[in-house]
């Protein structure tokens, strides 16, 4: 499961592991303008132990060789992140399928940030509950909330990135050439599915952004709002 989704991902951290190499060794990247391509040690000193750095400095080691550690060390990040994430794309495929979800949010008073939204989210397909807490001003908290909660779930994140897999099955695709990730998934998931190769619940958004890519999968909401709380209910029909 997953199968495009896990391949866009290798591909998108084979590339990033490039541009990070190419940093290390000349210090700025591809992508900058003109102006900017200055060499330095930015990324030399970015990749580098607070021991190889300071071994370079002294001249213990030559440019060449801290580059080679930056490097070693780099590529180990990133096998760590890929090695993580893997281990996450399949625990949410194993995740069994989720019927329903429902969403509570409770505003809370502050008394520096007015009202906050306290979310728990309940599917019929794990046990207990997520959560999810916003505070703040100057953006939609609610959203900030319920996405923190979603994100958590193994179920709803099988929902989401089966939409995904979905679109790029169908020749869809995820690049953007404005995106500072270089992807972007409104247009393959939906507004709100933020901005990276493996999708998730974009908080500020406003939660009827979360409900129209819900609805791609088959969901329906309903909606019971409160003076402090409302109260949000997905079932599943018919994609």
């Amino acid at each position: 499961m997953f199968e495009r989704l896990t391949k866009a991902f290798l591909e998108d951290r084979e590339t990033q592991r490039q541009r990070n190499e190419f940093f290390i060794i000349h210090g700025f990247c591809e992508s900058w303008s003109e102006e900017h391509k200055t060499e330095s040690d930015n990324g030399l000193k970015r990749y580098s132990t607070a021991r190889r750095w300071e071994q370079y400095q002294n001249g213990e080691i030559d440019r060449a060789k801290a580059c080679e550690f930056a490097i070693k060390r780099m590529n180990k990040e990133i096998e760590k992140e890929i090695e993580k994430k893997l281990a996450h794309l399949e625990a949410v495929a194993n995740a069994p399928e989720v019927d329903y979800i429902t969403v509570n949010v409770e505003y809370k008073r502050s008394s520096v940030w007015g009202y906050n939204p306290a979310v728990e989210v309940i599917t019929n397909s794990e046990c207990g509950f997520f959560t999810g807490y916003a505070s703040g001003c100057g953006y939609d908290k609610e959203s900030a909330a319920v996405a923190e909660a979603f994100n958590k779930s193994l179920g709803i994140m099988k929902v989401l990135y089966t939409l995904k897999e979905k679109a790029l099955e169908a020749g869809e695709s995820d690049e953007s050439k404005t995106a500072c990730t270089g992807h972007d998934n409104r247009n393959c998931v939906g507004y709100g599915a933020g901005y990276s190769v493996i999708p998730y619940f974009e908080g500020g958004v406003g939660v009827s952004c979360f409900w129209s890519i819900l609805k791609k999968a088959g969901f329906d909401t309903s909606c019971n709002y409160g003076k402090h709380e409302n109260f949000y209910r997905l079932n599943k029909g018919v994609a």
